[in-house]
């Protein structure tokens, strides 16, 4: 999905385009005025440098729409399981809201942010959390752990790989979530 910025790029490579076109299109008419102005341009070296950076930044981004255009988001963001049936595809974002909420289910546990990278067969999981004060953190520790390792192997069909878990805070309060 493309955001605001994005777009706001993609109007103004899309009015410098047409404007080169229409500059083009009068040139072939015989309209010579602009070629002029611009080789009067390329004989002072502000006008060098205004044409040279303004034709940069507009390279600049034509190659980054080209990049995104032939990149396929999300196609390496998925699990793929294969069976007699057919192909299933689990998205990763699924899996790691699987692993947040099963990490919110372990007693002591206040809070989590939590993150799914595949590598090597296996799925490595990075959570950050906050921790109840009145509970033994490397009992939580372990608990999330064996959670997750389970969850992604018996819900996902998944072997887990390293699931770390940095404990940011421990605090009575799960921190507040931004309002958006």
């Amino acid at each position: 999905m493309m955001g605001i910025f994005d777009r706001v790029i993609l109007t103004i490579l899309t009015l410098v385009v047409a404007a080169l076109s229409a500059i083009a299109i009068l040139l072939a008419f015989g309209w010579l005025a602009p070629l002029e102005l611009f080789w009067t341009s390329l004989l002072g070296i502000s006008g060098r440098w205004i044409i040279g950076g303004t034709a940069g930044l507009t390279f600049l981004i034509a190659v980054r729409f080209i990049y995104y255009g032939f990149h396929r988001v999300g196609a390496d963001q998925t699990l793929v399981h294969e069976s007699d049936l057919g192909e299933v595809r689990i998205s990763l974002d699924a899996v790691e809201n699987l692993v947040r909420k099963v990490t919110r289910q372990v007693k002591g546990v206040r809070d989590v942010r939590g993150w799914v990278i595949p590598g090597g067969g296996r799925l490595n999981v990075r959570l950050r959390t906050v921790i109840s004060p009145d509970v033994s953190v490397p009992d939580v520790s372990s608990n999330i752990q064996n959670a997750v390792r389970d969850c992604l192997k018996n819900v996902v069909g998944v072997e887990a790989g390293e699931v770390r878990v940095f404990v940011e805070n421990i605090s009575n309060e799960a921190r507040r979530g931004r309002v958006e």
